[in-house]
């Protein structure tokens, strides 16, 4: 049964990173992840409800999507019939989670991205963009979006850093109970195998897993949250699936973007 807004109670603070961050890899760039990330019943309700994949678009790599920030209308729609997902993707918007995230991050940003990592989040999340320049000199607007994932059998995420435009990427697991360790589904972590050849690859290229030696990984466990800061080396890629047909891997994904200045006539 789907309870009402009203009725889905969970402690945002205890949601928060900096609340259950213990420890953060930093080298050669910042990753980490949270175990039994929310409360039972919440995690529950969301799998349980967790999209059917029919308004999924897929590409090349079989990947299957449903994202906030494409399919906006539908994506609304969902989550205002599924009062659980309402809930957490606005706590995931909120400004207590994205500047929260934005403070422990902070170091890692900075190392990420020099002095442009310095400047101090402002949440755009649930509002207009500011449209002034000069706040996007002094400050750092961003925005929350979401996608809701399926990859299944035979799909594979090739390894890239993401965007740049990307500062920081969560990811979600929703794991069935059948669900076998050697089926494989976590997102693992490289460095490449010749630093001189990567110097020419561009930050939304694929690279093949043979250019790239893994240094770490977040196995698809049940209620697992992983994370990442975005750099210029941040590689990261899920191996080809190897479930049986009818299962998938699928994943929250949720991504503090960067908004870029656009100017706008006056008139």
């Amino acid at each position: 049964m789907t309870r009402t807004g009203e009725e889905i109670n969970f402690d945002p603070d205890q949601l928060l990173l900096s609340r259950r961050l213990d420890e953060i890899r930093t080298d050669p760039f910042c990753f980490f992840k949270i175990d039994d990330y929310l409360p039972e019943e919440l995690y529950s309700e969301l799998r349980e409800s967790f999209p059917d994949g029919s308004t999924y678009s897929s590409d090349d790599s079989g990947k299957l999507g449903f994202r906030s920030s494409v399919e906006s209308n539908d994506f609304d729609e969902f989550c205002e019939q599924h009062p659980a997902w309402m809930k957490l993707l606005e706590f995931f918007r909120s400004d207590a989670f994205v500047l929260d995230a934005g403070r422990l991050l902070a170091p890692s940003v900075v190392t990420a991205r020099g002095w442009r990592g310095r400047r101090p989040w402002v949440n755009c999340s649930n509002g207009e963009n500011p449209s002034s320049r000069l706040r996007y000199v002094l400050e750092e607007p961003v925005r929350t979006t979401f996608q809701i994932s399926q990859l299944p059998n035979g799909a594979e995420v090739v390894p890239h850093t993401d965007a740049p435009r990307k500062l920081v990427s969560l990811l979600l697991y929703f794991r069935d109970d059948d669900w076998q360790d050697e089926f494989g589904g976590g997102t693992e972590f490289y460095e490449p195998i010749d630093p001189e050849r990567a110097r020419t690859w561009k930050p939304t290229d694929r690279i093949p897993f043979s250019e790239l030696k893994s240094i770490g990984e977040v196995g698809f466990a049940r209620n697992c949250l992983a994370g990442f800061v975005r750099s210029p080396n941040s590689y990261h890629g899920v191996r080809p699936m190897v479930c049986p047909d009818g299962s998938s891997r699928r994943v929250l994904l949720i991504n503090i973007k960067r908004v870029t200045w656009v100017k706008r006539e006056i008139g």
